[in-house]
């Protein structure tokens, strides 16, 4: 095995992406002891077969400013319904529903509900978790198995699940609703679309937070996720409708998370560190993940040119709506150090939105200053935790150079025994993290002096 194990690291290694590296730091390294990690103290410990090209730094996760609101994105979880009464009122009304109906009638779903909120009330999640499941098996069985009747009350039991920690069970009925939703409904249904996108943001959190066996299938299932529902809104209103824009926008945010994508952190070392030439061993999602890694760039570019062509199509566009989807453009090219392509898109939203009266506001917000990427939630934490166990806040001044990159990082913080290993974190960290630069008088420039308070997870 460890023969296998090297000559598979030496494969990789011979391909030199950012997609195969994350594959070779994944393998144990007690199956390949002959090769020589290097710990540089960087966002992550990196190959000494190519330590020059270190990875982007999660922003948002890893890394966070505390004034910077698009980390501070929450995801939905259903808050508790108000109590109708007490939980022994409740309990009352429950039986004297059961005694006039029986114990499968429609009329016990009410009571039952307000009963789950008075144990929900209490912070009894056991409780009101077994008197939401029986309110859903009394709705199936009056209205049928896929009733949006149940939605609320299965948004109820997710969040007594999460507020319980039981994040598993959570997940299975994350899916569960999606089904029920979905069930033959097309996205042109508001229902589907806001379900598709909130079950979009529960499977990166799940990501994230390293929930399953697996990581890649949650990636796949993304995938998937965006690309029916694009493709169904293809069909159903054309190519260059609207309400493409949100699934556009949610297919390049998991371009970001495949672009960092680390390797399996449990069952996936098994496929991974198998010859390369033994594909009858990896099943249908792993092939399919594997191709979305080699095509990722692409697929990342088409998502964010799409939503540019959308705006450009459309009569009622803004011209911040245009500039800004070109931003959004450019910061692919950025994250990826394509900087002469940057640049260009950069100053070509500038020029989009520079004569426009109500554009001024939106061009002193996205280019008076630096800012990091990606300025999506994408590597937010959902409800589920990181597992990281220790946190600092680090305050730095820097330069930020035209291809976004920290320059003469100098540490405003007082360096102590105790602040000093959230310190050199936090120095390692921000030279990974690619800017978005400063654009003044359509020009992409230098910003100096640039004064930040970051909260470093690690």
């Amino acid at each position: 095995m460890p023969g296998t194990v090297l000559a598979l690291r030496a494969r990789l290694a011979s391909a030199a992406t950012p997609a195969t590296l994350g594959l070779l730091l994944a393998i144990p390294m007690d199956a390949a002891a002959a090769v020589t990690v290097v710990d540089t103290g960087q966002a992550q410990c990196c190959s000494s077969i190519a330590p020059e090209m270190p990875p982007n730094t999660y922003y948002g996760a890893t890394m966070r400013r505390d004034d910077d609101l698009s980390v501070h994105a929450k995801p939905f979880v259903a808050s508790p319904e108000d109590p109708p009464g007490s939980v022994e009122e409740m309990e009352r009304l429950v039986v004297e529903a059961e005694s006039a109906w029986g114990p499968v009638a429609g009329e016990l779903s009410s009571p039952l509900r307000g009963l789950a909120a008075a144990h929900m009330a209490n912070e009894n999640y056991g409780a009101a978790i077994d008197a939401l499941r029986r309110g859903i098996h009394v709705v199936r069985m009056n209205e049928g198995l896929n009733s949006l009747a149940q939605v609320d009350l299965l948004e109820q039991l997710i969040g007594a699940h999460i507020r319980r920690g039981d994040y598993t069970a959570a997940d299975a009925q994350q899916t569960y609703l999606y089904r029920v939703v979905s069930h033959r409904r097309g996205h042109d249904a508001p229902e589907l679309r806001e379900a598709t996108l909130r079950y979009a943001d529960w499977l990166r959190g799940a990501y994230l937070g390293d929930l399953g066996r697996e990581r890649f299938p949650r990636l796949v299932g993304l995938h998937d996720l965006y690309s029916d529902a694009i493709e169904e809104i293809e069909d159903a209103l054309g190519e260059n409708s609207r309400e493409l824009l949100p699934y556009l926008e949610g297919r390049a945010q998991l371009s970001y998370l495949i672009s960092v994508y680390p390797g399996e952190q449990r069952g996936g070392l098994q496929i991974e560190a198998r010859q390369m030439g033994d594909f009858d061993i990896a099943g249908e999602a792993q092939l399919r993940f594997w191709r979305l890694e080699e095509h990722n760039f692409r697929y990342g570019k088409q998502a964010l040119q799409r939503r540019v062509d959308i705006y450009n199509n459309d009569a009622r566009s803004t011209p911040a709506e245009k500039a800004e989807a070109l931003v959004d453009l450019a910061d692919w090219f950025q994250w990826h150090r394509q900087y002469a392509r940057a640049i260009n898109v950069y100053e070509e939203a500038w020029a989009v939105a520079e004569n426009d009266g109500e554009a001024q506001r939106w061009l002193r917000q996205t280019f008076f200053e630096p800012l990091e990427l990606p300025r999506a939630t994408v590597f937010s934490p959902g409800v589920i935790p990181l597992g990281t166990i220790n946190n600092a806040e680090v305050a730095m001044r820097f330069d930020v150079s035209r291809h976004g990159e920290a320059k003469d990082i100098t540490i405003l913080s007082e360096e102590t025994r105790e602040t000093q290993s959230g310190i050199t974190r936090a120095y390692h960290y921000l030279r990974n993290i690619r800017f978005r630069p400063k654009v003044s008088e359509g020009s992409v420039v230098r910003a100096e002096d640039v004064e930040r308070s970051y909260q470093v997870r690690y």
